[in-house]
C-alpha cells in the first residue's frame, strides 16, 4: 500500500513542481516584459513632449522671412508678434494676397512693405492705392506711404491713422489710396500696409502710379485745419 501510494504522489508531486516552475518563469517573463513595454512608453511619452515642445516653440516663433512675397520686406516696431507672408485663401483677384496677422498679445504694429529709390518721381505726385480687407481689427490697419531724403528724415507721410480714415472690425475688400508729393530731394519712397492691435488684414492689387497737381494730397499737414477749432467744446465728437 505504501509503494503504490508513493508512487502515486510522485508524478503529482512532480507535476506540481513543474507547474510552479512554469508559473514562476512565466510571471519573471511577464514581468520583465511590462517593465520592457513601460520603458518604451516612457520613452515615447518623452519624444512625444520634445516633439510638442518643439512645435509650440516654432508656433510662437513668426515665420515670415522666409515666406514673404517677393519684392516685400517686414518692418514696425513688435514684428515678433505678427505673421506675414502670402495667403492663397483669401485673394480679391490671381491666386494670392499679402497678409499681415497678430499672433499674440501686440503691443505695437507690423507692416508688410516695400522701399526703393525717389530719383525717377523727383518733383511728381505718386499715388499708392490697393484693395484692403480686414478681420475682426481691434486696433486699426491702415495703407501708408513715407518719402524720406537721403538722411532718413521724413518729407511727405500718410498712415490712414486718422479716426474717419482708419481702417478697422471686418470689412470686405475695399480700395484705399494715399497721395503723396515727392520733392526734388527726395531720396526714397516706402509704402505698404500695416497692422496695430490684434486682427489681420490682407492687401491685394497695389498700384503705385504718378497723378496730377488735381488729386489732392493726403500728407498729414494737408489734412491739418487752418486754425483751432471747437474751443468751447460745443460742436460735439470726431
Amino acid at each position: 500500500m505504501g509503494l503504490s501510494l508513493a508512487g502515486l504522489l510522485g508524478p503529482i508531486f512532480g507535476g506540481v513542481v513543474v507547474a510552479l516552475t512554469t508559473y514562476w518563469t512565466t510571471r519573471q517573463r511577464a514581468t520583465a516584459e511590462i517593465r520592457k513595454l513601460d520603458a518604451e512608453a516612457e520613452k515615447t511619452r518623452a519624444e512625444t513632449s520634445i516633439i510638442l515642445a518643439d512645435l509650440d516653440l516654432r508656433r510662437s516663433e513668426p515665420r515670415f522671412r522666409d515666406e514673404l512675397p517677393r519684392g516685400w520686406m517686414d518692418g514696425g516696431d513688435d514684428i515678433a508678434n505678427y505673421e506675414l507672408g502670402i495667403d492663397h485663401n483669401v485673394f480679391h483677384a490671381g491666386r494670392a494676397s499679402g497678409f499681415v496677422r497678430s499672433c499674440h498679445d501686440p503691443v505695437g504694429f507690423a507692416t508688410l512693405m516695400q522701399r526703393f529709390k525717389a530719383d525717377t518721381y523727383h518733383g511728381t505726385r505718386v499715388r499708392v492705392s490697393a484693395l484692403i480687407r480686414t478681420a475682426e481689427v481691434l486696433g486699426w490697419a491702415g495703407l501708408w506711404m513715407r518719402v524720406d531724403d537721403g538722411d532718413g528724415k521724413s518729407l511727405a507721410f500718410d498712415n490712414m491713422q486718422d479716426p474717419d480714415r482708419r481702417i478697422s472690425g471686418t470689412r470686405g475688400w475695399q480700395r484705399h489710396a494715399v497721395v503723396l508729393a515727392v520733392p526734388e530731394t527726395s531720396a526714397v519712397i516706402a509704402f505698404g500696409i500695416l497692422l496695430d492691435g490684434p486682427g489681420q488684414v490682407w492687401i491685394d492689387d497695389v498700384e503705385f502710379e504718378v497723378v496730377g497737381e488735381d488729386v489732392p494730397s493726403t500728407h498729414y499737414m494737408e489734412r491739418m485745419p487752418l486754425q483751432p477749432i471747437n474751443l468751447d467744446f460745443e460742436g460735439g465728437t470726431n
